[in-house]
């Protein structure tokens, strides 16, 4: 990895991997998840394909406005997400101040490209050896007879289908830095499959543990490491905390350089991640406000909401796009 041309696919492969870690509850059957994501693994690339040149034609800056809020409300829903959990798994330890500073205050060390190339590269790798030491520690209860046998039907491979087609804002960031050095070949193919791939494997090893009763879990992630064999998650759980905090930022971090593209200009923002102390003063204070404002919402109807936005925001570019493109050929004529 060059420092002049710092990659970005660790930071987009970081920030869908934790939507996985952090997500509540088990959305289908595996075995529907695999067939499905041989299906919705292209289909999500094509849809960022498709949104990047659309988003060349139609750059305009209603379109940025729009995608800023998209990220600004993204960011605040996973300020949300890990704070609630973080309750949940130790209730009274963790504050939602605490779990802002914790996570906004690192993304000033994060200004620069290459920090955040360098920083997500460590945390993907710190992501890798925690799932493998769950793995170990669970291995002994993984029994092949809690594999559901029944036959599925349509509904669970519609359910498979939905979880999977959740369009996350990485799966369009790579839209705003079109250089071949930061984006990387086959990016968004890479991505969606990468991405699927962990999530069936996740969904896998959860039904090998809990059988029938998957469905029914609550975090059922780190219920399943805690009863592990090694317990490793029970004595470190603070270091699970902290890898968390980790993924978070680095999402944030992403979503922030994304936002000095949009509203600061590209060129001038080249080599910031958040051109923090000059371009966005307001920003950890801001986050903060809003998490406060908003702490008290149903995260999965804001979750969900903020999918049908996004599906929106990039049928609106689409449009936006053709309308473009068209105007360019009728003028030509």
């Amino acid at each position: 990895m060059k420092r002049e041309c710092p990659s970005l696919f660790a930071a987009l492969l970081v920030s869908l991997l934790v939507n996985v870690l952090l997500r509540s509850q088990t959305a289908y059957w595996p075995r529907a998840g695999l067939f499905s994501a041989v299906v919705c693994a292209p289909l999500l690339a094509g849809v960022g394909w498709l949104f990047a040149r659309s988003w060349r034609l139609a750059a305009d800056p209603v379109y940025k406005l729009l995608f800023g809020a998209l990220l600004v409300y993204t960011s605040v829903l996973e300020l949300l997400r890990l704070w609630q959990l973080a309750d949940r798994l130790y209730p009274g330890a963790v504050t939602l101040t605490s779990v802002c500073l914790l996570v906004v205050l690192p993304v000033v060390y994060l200004r620069r490209v290459s920090a955040l190339s360098q920083t997500a590269y460590a945390v993907l790798c710190l992501l890798v050896l925690a799932t493998v030491a769950m793995l170990a520690s669970v291995l002994p209860r993984l029994c092949i007879v809690n594999l559901q046998t029944a036959a599925l039907t349509q509904g669970d491979f519609l359910a498979a289908v939905r979880d999977q087609l959740t369009l996350y804002p990485e799966y369009l960031l790579p839209a705003l830095w079109p250089e071949q050095d930061k984006r990387g070949r086959h990016t968004l193919l890479r991505l969606a499959a990468w991405a699927l791939a962990f999530d069936v494997g996740m969904h896998l090893i959860l039904e090998l543990f809990y059988g029938a009763a998957m469905p029914l879990r609550i975090d059922p992630v780190h219920a399943a490491a805690r009863c592990g064999a090694l317990s490793i998650f029970n004595r470190l759980e603070w270091l699970q905390f902290i890898l968390w905090v980790m993924a978070v930022t680095v999402k944030l971090a992403l979503y922030l350089y994304a936002l000095v593209r949009l509203l600061g200009g590209q060129n001038k923002a080249e080599d910031s991640a958040a051109g923090l102390l000059d371009r966005f003063p307001l920003y950890p204070g801001g986050v903060w406000l809003l998490c406060a404002v908003l702490r008290k919402l149903d995260l999965d109807a804001a979750l969900s909401l903020r999918n049908v936005l996004t599906w929106s925001f990039v049928g609106l570019t689409w449009i936006g796009g053709a309308a473009a493109c068209l105007y360019r050929r009728l003028r030509r004529c």
